[in-house]
């Protein structure tokens, strides 16, 4: 990610940018905080002697791309999301006011040859497969040290008198 996109990260918010031409510019935000998709299935309970394979723990932030020209004064806002995680995350959140007078809808009732020229303009605009690929990797990392700071902080907090 590094190079064309500028990184910042936050806490648990991180920030990506990159200026396309003067005046315009792509921000994209996510939170890593519940970024891990749930690993097991409750139905299932391994039988006693069977081996359990550990399933690789990414994170797959929702994330919101915004595409900002005439210096902030317009914006297209696209709240996207990983298809294996479609359920149990939190609203992602966008640097862009959206106002409740604002039109907002879910790509479920969007025209698919809409939908696929959006998917297209994004992807002329370096947010990708290959960008989404690079993200999760991204997100991982300092999701995976949050969580072990979390446990540390856990086990000093249990500890404590």
């Amino acid at each position: 990610m590094s190079g064309v996109w500028e990184p910042e990260l936050n806490g648990t918010d991180a920030k990506l940018v990159r200026k396309v031409a003067r005046g315009k510019k792509i921000t994209v935000t996510f939170n890593i905080n519940n970024s891990i998709p749930p690993t097991f299935d409750y139905e299932e309970e391994p039988s006693q002697g069977q081996k359990v394979e550990e399933p690789e723990l990414t994170s797959t932030p929702h994330f919101v791309v915004e595409v900002i020209k005439n210096d902030g004064k317009k914006a297209l806002v696209l709240d996207c999301h990983y298809l294996e995680d479609e359920v149990g995350q939190e609203e992602s959140t966008s640097e862009f006011e959206c106002k409740d007078t604002n039109y907002t809808l879910k790509t479920d009732s969007l025209d698919w040859a809409l939908y696929n020229h959006l998917m297209d303009f994004l992807a002329d605009r370096g947010v990708d497969n290959t960008f989404a690929g690079k993200l999760v990797e991204l997100s991982t990392a300092p999701e995976h040290q949050a969580y072990i700071t979390f446990l540390e902080d856990l086990k000093s907090f249990v500890k404590s008198q």
